[in-house]
C-alpha cells in the first residue's frame, strides 16, 4: 500500500510491522527451528587422517552445501550414537553456580572434552569426513543403524548427504601402506577363522593418478582367505577402497548392496511412505 505522503511502507519499518521472518539460510531444513548450520565446531587439517587408528565416516554431498552437510550429519550421527550407547551420554548439569561466567566456561570445556564427533578436511570438493573421537563408536555400525532405518521408513534424518562411508582405517595412498591397513580389517571378516562367504572390492579414488585400480583390487583380493568366492553380484561382504588424494579409508562392511551401496537418497526411495498412493477412483472398485 502506498501512504498518504506517497511513499511505499515496507514490512521493516516506516510505521509497518517489523519482518520476523527467519533466515532460510541459518537453518538446517528438516531439523527444526533453531538448528543453525555454524557451530563453531574446530576442522581439522587433511593432515590428521595419515594419524593411526583415525576412524569415522566420510559423507559425500553437494558442493554448494558442505558447510550444511557437516552440520546435520554431526547432530544426527550424535542423536543415533547415544541411542545406541547410552553410557556416552553426558552426565547432567550440576547445580547453578553463584559465577555464572565460570559456570558456562565449565559446561563448554565439558562438551568439548566429551565431543563424540569431530570434523576433518578431505582437500576434495563435496567430500566431509566426520571423525569419530571415542573408541566405542563403531562407524559400521552407525552407518547401518541409519540406513537401515531410512530404508525401513523411507525418511532420513538428514537432507544433504547422499552417501555415508565407514572408515575403519586410514593410510597413505600407496600400495604398500593399502595391504599393510587392509590385511587387519580383512582378517577379521574374511580371514582364515571366519565362516566362509561371499566378497567384493569396491574401489574408487578421486584426485589420484598414482594408484592403479586394477593392480590395488588384485592385490587386495589376494588377503582373502582362499574359502571365500568372489561375487560382484551380491556379495556378503564388500571391501571398501576410498582413494582421496593421497589418503586411503578403508573399511570391510555387510549388506552394502541391499542397503543400495550406502546411498541415503536411493534408500529413501524404498521406505512405505514413499509407496505410490492408490487413486481413489480403484480404491472404491471391488
Amino acid at each position: 500500500k502506498m501512504s498518504g505522503g506517497g511513499e511505499k511502507r515496507g514490512r521493516d519499518g516506516g510505521g509497518g510491522k517489523p519482518d520476523h521472518k527467519r533466515q532460510k539460510k541459518h537453518y538446517i531444513g528438516g531439523r527444526g527451528r533453531g538448528q543453525f548450520k555454524d557451530s563453531g565446531r574446530v576442522v581439522a587439517g587433511f593432515e590428521r587422517l595419515r594419524v593411526p587408528g583415525i576412524r569415522g565416516i566420510l559423507v559425500s554431498c553437494d558442493v554448494k552445501v558442505e558447510s550444511l552437510c557437516s552440520a546435520e550429519c554431526i547432530m544426527a550421527f550424535e542423536e543415533m550414537a547415544l541411542a545406541r550407547y547410552p553410557s556416552l551420554a553426558p552426565p547432567e548439569a550440576s547445580a547453578a553456580s553463584d559465577n555464572i561466567e565460570a559456570a558456562i566456561a565449565a559446561e563448554a570445556a565439558a562438551e568439548k572434552k566429551q565431543a563424540l564427533f569431530g570434523l576433518v578436511k578431505t582437500n576434495v570438493k563435496g567430500l566431509v569426513f566426520v571423525e569419530t573421537k571415542h573408541a566405542d563408536v563403531d562407524p559400521v555400525a552407525l552407518c547401518r543403524d541409519y540406513l537401515t532405518k531410512v530404508k525401513e521408513t523411507g525418511r532420513a534424518k538428514t537432507k544433504y548427504a547422499v552417501r555415508i562411508t565407514p572408515v575403519m582405517a586410514t593410510c597413505y595412498a600407496g600400495m604398500e601402506p593399502i595391504l599393510k591397513a587392509a590385511g587387519g580389517l580383512i582378517t577379521q571378516h574374511l580371514g582364515p577363522d571366519a565362516p566362509a562367504t561371499t566378497y567384493a572390492v569396491m574401489f574408487k579414488k578421486r584426485s589420484n593418478d598414482e594408484v592403479d585400480r586394477e593392480d590395488a583390487i588384485k592385490k587386495i583380493a589376494e588377503l582373502v582367505d582362499k574359502k571365500h568366492k568372489v561375487n560382484l553380484t551380491t556379495p556378503d561382504y564388500c571391501i571398501l577402497v576410498d582413494i582421496m588424494t593421497n589418503i586411503c579409508c578403508l573399511a570391510v562392511v555387510a549388506d552394502y548392496i541391499t542397503l543400495r551401496r550406502f546411498n541415503i537418497h536411493e534408500l529413501a526411495g524404498i521406505g512405505p511412505n514413499n509407496a505410490p498412493k492408490k487413486d481413489k477412483k480403484q480404491e472404491g472398485e471391488e
